[in-house]
């Protein structure tokens, strides 16, 4: 029996009918039974056709960080809606959500909003190029940047097996469809290991554009940067002349109102911003300083999008941002997140199951092995079926992760202690049940 309920079911059957799969992302299907649809989100809370709900740590893959429907993000949309949303013009409310950007991440000077992470990561890498006059990227093994064919490479579903040698990773394309020349314009390098980045750069430093890093690892359990690393590639970049893009997607706004500077105190030259940046409304940000943003004021570096700064995606980013700026929300995102990785870590420890919560409390993944992951390649140290079995029996109880263990664990502002207590339940008799 799957998770869908009759009229979760019937619903279904009309998405395959018009949706490829039933769906518009590969990653929303779970299969014909268990794939569900959802009526409604409410603060931490989602709802499908059958009145079902969870305990959301979907959150849209992160985006809602305020919770479902904020009233105060819900107002700020509705009204710029009502007065038109795109006029292939500059707005007014445009340039206020620039300013809150600008505002809140302390090291920007300005920026061009796009619609989505893909988007916004391929505009940098872009103008990291032509920025340079180089070609090449590189990239970490396990990281996920965007949809676009130039950072497709060694993402967080790779085969361990087809990543080569670790002293001379191979890039392994994520998907058919990408030209396979495209795999001689990347670079990849394990993640927290300097001396590999080093040893490149020693080869090829003065060929490559961009170095490209999330400064934790959001689509590979959350795995943070170990002392020194950001510094020592800070250090590196500035030696070879080449870009240092942090892409903020995930952690922008999440992990703190400055993002990864305010947490690490590491400033990249570029900085690619979306999902918790308009609390899951589609809009994003290429940041950076004026030395290498302004190069598209010239003109001969393309940049456009349609629905670039439209009026919706901005008043909720402003909105977003407004309410992000008083520090409640983090410090409520804290309360949670602490309470839920403690939480887990004793019951693993009382069930006698190796394992760790690993990340930020707003962003966490949960690595069951002796040591908690350093890297991308430690996936291997992980025991995934049992992780699938306990979020399967967690999901049957109310509380919604993914289902892949490398796709962290998102806390919003929303989630109460009462969500806590009836998530950490179900990880203790979900983990209880699957040990047999």
């Amino acid at each position: 029996m799957g998770l869908q309920g009759p009229t979760t079911a019937e619903w279904f059957e009309r998405a395959r009918s018009a949706l490829v799969s039933g769906v518009s992302s590969g990653f929303r299907y779970w299969g014909d039974d268990d794939t569900l649809v959802i009526a409604r989100g409410d603060g931490a809370h989602v709802y499908d056709m059958d009145g079902n709900r969870y305990v959301d740590y979907h959150l849209g893959f992160g985006p809602v960080v305020l919770g479902h429907g904020h009233p105060d993000v819900a107002r700020a949309v509705a009204e710029a809606a009502a007065s038109g949303t795109t006029f292939a013009m500059t707005t007014d409310r445009e340039i206020e959500a620039a300013e809150a950007v600008r505002d809140a991440v302390s090291w920007v000077d300005t920026l061009r909003f796009t619609n989505t992470g893909t988007e916004a990561t391929m505009h940098a890498i872009r103008l990291a190029r032509a920025h340079t006059g180089r070609d090449l990227i590189v990239k970490f093994e396990g990281a996920y940047h965007g949809a676009h064919d130039y950072v497709l490479f060694s993402t967080a579903g790779a085969p361990l097996d087809r990543l080569g040698d670790r002293r001379s990773p191979v890039p392994w394309q994520e998907t058919r469809g990408v030209p396979d020349a495209i795999r001689s314009l990347v670079r990849v390098v394990p993640y927290n290991d300097l001396e590999a980045m080093e040893r490149l750069f020693r080869n090829e430093g003065d060929r490559i554009a961009a170095m490209i890093v999330e400064p934790m690892l959001g689509n590979f359990f959350g795995v943070m940067p170990g002392d020194g690393f950001l510094e020592g590639l800070r250090r590196i970049c500035d030696e070879y002349g080449t870009v240092l893009l942090f892409d903020e997607v995930k952690t922008g706004f999440r992990m703190a109102l400055g993002g990864a500077e305010e947490i690490f105190g590491v400033v990249p030259d570029l900085g690619t911003f979306a999902k918790s940046m308009g609390n899951g409304f589609p809009v994003a940000a290429i940041a950076g300083r004026n030395e290498i943003i302004q190069d598209w004021a010239e003109g001969d570096i393309f940049q456009a999008g349609t629905y670039s700064g439209n009026a919706v995606g901005v008043a909720a980013a402003k909105a977003t941002i407004d309410i992000l700026a008083t520090g409640e929300p983090y410090a409520a995102m804290e309360k949670s997140g602490t309470a839920l990785m403690t939480g887990i870590e004793g019951i693993l420890a009382e069930e006698g199951v190796p394992g760790h919560a690993v990340g930020h409390w707003s962003m966490f993944g949960i690595s069951l092995s002796e040591e908690p992951p350093r890297e991308y390649r430690d996936y291997a140290n992980h025991d995934a079926d049992l992780y699938a079995d306990v979020i399967a029996g967690m999901i049957e109880r109310g509380a919604l992760p993914v289902d892949d263990a490398r796709e962290p664990f998102f806390l919003s502002a929303a989630h109460s202690a009462e969500d806590v207590a009836l998530t950490l339940e179900a990880f203790g008799d979900a983990l209880q049940d699957a040990k047999g």
